[in-house]
């Protein structure tokens, strides 16, 4: 299941240590592998958002969700490699910010 695999330990180390990189690969994975007949990079979208929500960040910018379109959009004719990966990554982390309770 795509929304565990982030979890993944390898000889003791995580293989995806960050936070970013695991909504990173949530979103990238979703996308790629077309899970739906319909729908998978909108489910992508979200899901990585509800992944970073729960892990205590938010988008900075109200506007994130257009946006969002269309990055999702230049993943889905990127490559599905590391280097993609990474570059979500950064993304993500540019445009989200930590919540304070």
């Amino acid at each position: 299941m795509i929304v565990e695999q982030p979890k993944q330990i390898a000889f003791g180390q995580e293989l995806y240590p960050t936070v970013w990189i695991k909504a990173a690969f949530i979103l990238q994975k979703i996308t790629k592998k077309h899970a739906f007949s319909d729908g998978n990079k909108r489910t992508a979208i979200q899901a990585a958002l509800s992944f970073l929500h729960i892990n205590v960040y938010d988008p900075v910018d109200k506007d994130f969700i257009n946006q969002s379109e269309e990055f999702v959009l230049s993943i889905t004719n990127s490559p599905d490699n590391e280097e993609t990966m990474l570059q979500v990554a950064k993304w993500f982390e540019m445009v989200h910010t930590k919540l304070i309770y």
